[in-house]
């Protein structure tokens, strides 16, 4: 037990994973957490929202293949550096919204391109870590995250409070250069380079792993993470007490991610049953009240379980990139391209049906999410007997 906790916390290349998570987490705060609430709050209407997040979403998709050029000739770190300068680029648009109009064609591009080092975190996952307590390793990685997201949550809420853009902009850039130094402690370019830009978008057409599926049925989560903060925002109408909500509602997943690594070592398709039970009976909560309080409660329910999931999920994936055959870098590549071109159709849809839907369209976006969760599940399963 020691050595495999010795393992987990000290491992040099653990360690700057769990770095680069922190440091991540933290820049990212502003767009993740906060990213649809400071375009609501610009004055831009939910269905272009949904519409800037889709061809956001498309320009990722088409540019993650590069992972795999840029990763072979000039390593993994240097894919974080690029990648960061284009999110240190969407953060200074982020927070100087007023001139957003005039400039999202601009904002939407440096969207798009800051999702380049996509794949970073299952390549270095898969790469690095043993099998045997990955689900330990990643509850550390989302512990690391929702620490990071907290503090990052105080800083930015104040920041926006205050109006003090230029120090917001100034610490989150920090955060991303620092991703990139620890991140270059454990560079390495990868072996075989066969795989070119055309023949990656082969294999997503033509594969049939259920990986591929399980990561494009992500995406109605994805878009759940994304728009239940701004659903949260709409209900309590104060940013203030908005951020105070999300903070309480990241430090109460401490707990849980902590036990759910240990549980999924053991038995991973249990585990993913209990946290997708979980996880259908919170989102459904909001199809039934609009309550303050309530939408409260249950965003702090959602975000704790939400966790919970992905440590879940992200080990069972993680896994099924280790099994197969093909490179670590090529299967994260594709996993997130397939997420990312079923994001820029579900987006699409959204955006259309939110002309004529406004505010109901969150609903939509929920029974999405519990639709995906009993399908992932139950690909997971198969996967895992196969």
């Amino acid at each position: 037990m020691c050595i495999v906790m010795k393992c987990i916390f000290y491992k040099k290349e653990y360690k700057y994973i769990y770095f680069g998570t922190f440091f991540y987490n933290f820049a990212n705060a502003l767009c993740s957490t906060f990213g649809t609430v400071m375009l609501y709050k610009a004055g831009l209407p939910i269905y272009l929202i949904l519409l800037i997040y889709g061809l956001r979403f498309l320009i990722t998709g088409i540019i993650t293949p590069f992972f795999i050029s840029i990763s072979n000739k000039l390593g993994i770190a240097k894919c974080v550096l690029i990648s960061n300068i284009f999110n240190i680029i969407n953060s200074y648009f982020m927070l100087y919204s007023d001139s957003l109009y005039s400039n999202i064609i601009i904002f939407i591009i440096t969207m798009g391109l800051m999702g380049l080092s996509n794949p970073l975190s299952d390549t270095l996952s898969s790469k690095y870590v043993d099998g045997k307590h990955r689900g330990k390793f990643n509850s550390i990685i989302f512990i690391s995250k929702i620490i990071s997201s907290v503090l990052a949550t105080i800083v930015i809420t104040w920041g926006v409070i205050s109006d003090s853009n230029f120090f917001l902009l100034i610490i989150i850039a920090i955060f991303y250069l620092l991703q990139y130094f620890v991140t270059k402690r454990i560079d390495y370019k990868p072996k075989n380079n066969k795989h070119t830009y055309k023949e990656t978008f082969k294999y997503l057409l033509k594969s049939k792993s259920k990986y591929k599926v399980i990561y494009a049925l992500r995406t109605n989560h994805i878009i759940e993470r994304l728009f239940v903060p701004l659903y949260l925002y709409i209900i309590l109408n104060d940013f203030a007490l908005f951020g105070t909500v999300i903070v309480l509602s990241l430090l109460f997943q401490v707990i849980t991610v902590s036990l759910i690594g240990r549980y999924t070592d053991k038995n991973i398709y249990k585990a993913n049953s209990l946290v997708s039970g979980i996880k259908i009976l919170i989102t459904g909560v909001y199809l039934l009240t609009k309550n303050r309080v309530l939408v409260s409660l249950n965003k702090m329910l959602s975000d704790n379980f939400d966790k919970v999931y992905e440590t879940s999920i992200q080990t069972s994936i993680q896994n099924i990139i280790k099994k197969n055959k093909e490179e670590n870098e090529l299967l994260s590549v594709v996993g997130q391209m397939s997420l990312c071109f079923t994001e820029v159709i579900i987006f699409g849809f959204l955006s259309v049906i939110s002309i004529y839907t406004e505010e109901n369209v969150f609903y939509i976006i929920f029974i999405l999410s519990i639709v995906s969760t009993v399908f992932i599940n139950y690909n997971i399963k198969k996967e895992i007997v196969k």
